[in-house]
């Protein structure tokens, strides 16, 4: 293929990228903040100990902790206290939080669905086969380069 088909293609995929973070930040106050909370609310059951977000997200746990205070004020989670080992604690979220990121989700669904709407359900389709297929070809050389082609 040639070049300047190449860069128009990774400009495309670039800008939907771009476009798509733009939209997930837009329905709350941080796309960091919002992750935090998904990660916290998936694993609602057992909780997660500060510690093992930082882990998670790959971020230092300073900066979990500032973040979680801040949805803690918000009332977006709530820390607990093992009841096994009074130094753990684990966060998990309210009911508040669940709502936010069902409200959040909801937003992000309706501008994907009147993108989709105004593209045409063919073409929609037809985007996401060869989106799919073209992750599916990059997937491949990048195993490839890695030598994991086995």
């Amino acid at each position: 293929m040639e070049r300047a088909k190449l860069e128009k293609l990774n400009y495309s995929l670039r800008k939907a990228s771009r476009l798509n973070r733009t939209l997930q930040m837009k329905c709350y106050q941080s796309s960091g903040d919002l992750r935090l909370l998904r990660v916290i609310a998936h694993h609602r059951q057992d909780g997660l100990t500060p510690s093992q977000l930082a882990q998670r997200l790959e971020i230092a746990l300073p900066t979990v902790s500032r973040k979680l205070s801040v949805l803690e004020k918000q009332e977006l989670i709530e820390r607990k206290t093992s009841p096994e080992d009074r130094r753990k604690t684990f966060v998990y979220p309210t009911e508040k939080g669940h709502q936010l990121l069902h409200d959040d989700y909801q937003r992000f669904i309706a501008a994907f669905s009147s993108a989709g709407e105004k593209l045409g359900e063919e073409k929609t389709e037809l985007l996401y086969s060869l989106l799919e297929e073209f992750s599916d070809c990059l997937e491949a050389e990048i195993q490839k380069e890695a030598g994991d082609d086995v």
